[in-house]
């Protein structure tokens, strides 16, 4: 199987600096899984956020649930074949707040063409349709359409996010050794909704199919176009 940015980004794939190449190109017969550790130096989620929103989107792990700084957190990166036979990249965050560990899981499938999905939350509760680019510096580019929610409980409450949208880049610092990240949810009614942005290091294992974790697969299968 090809890779779900490989496969995204066709040729653009080899503009990506050779760090960036390496951390995408795992896919589901790779036989290893990436593990990152690292800082958000800045984690911001909008006071106008009802805080039940944060609440359960916290739960399901679908959100970031508190603004801070230097924020320590995990991530790994997993990949198989889902029920549908689609490429899929579980990638699994957890913020260690000094309150707490607050996950964000999100799985991404290529659906053709340049767009991924990235179903975010384990119901999944949200859903991100990506488009992927590089720049010169060879950076990774994901910039989504509207935000949709899958879910219906947190519904209510949830108009300031209408036509939301996420813009993410990654790439490496040359002068720390090390990989940098920042990512933005804006909407045009209230300006920012949140970000969380910092730097990691990678390293990858050997992980075979049962030792991916449960939570690396949403409850449910979700096939959706978007």
């Amino acid at each position: 199987m090809t890779p779900v940015y490989m496969d995204a980004l066709g040729s653009d794939f080899d503009r990506l600096h050779p760090n960036l190449a390496w951390r995408y190109s795992i896919d589901s017969t790779s036989g290893v899984a990436l593990t990152c550790s690292g800082i958000y130096e800045s984690v911001y989620v909008n006071s106008i956020v009802p805080g039940f929103v944060l609440r359960y989107f916290g739960k399901r792990a679908a959100l970031p649930t508190r603004s801070s700084r230097m924020v320590p957190f995990t991530e790994g990166h997993y990949c198989y074949r889902d029920e549908l036979g689609r490429e899929s990249l579980a990638v699994l965050r957890d913020f260690e707040y000094s309150t707490g560990s607050t996950k964000l899981n999100s799985v991404k499938v290529h659906t053709g063409g340049g767009q991924v999905i990235d179903y975010f939350g384990d119901g999944p509760e949200l859903l991100f349709p990506l488009e992927l680019s590089t720049n010169t510096r060879g950076d990774l580019i994901m910039e989504s359409g509207p935000i949709k929610w899958l879910g219906r409980s947190a519904k209510i409450g949830m108009g300031a996010f209408v036509d939301a949208r996420m813009k993410y880049m990654e790439g490496w610092d040359d002068r720390n050794d090390r990989f940098r990240c920042d990512a933005t949810v804006r909407s045009p009614l209230i300006g920012e909704v949140l970000h969380f942005r910092g730097w990691f290091s990678a390293a990858d294992r050997a992980c075979a199919l049962r030792d991916i974790p449960d939570e690396a697969w949403t409850e449910n299968l979700v096939e959706h176009d978007a």
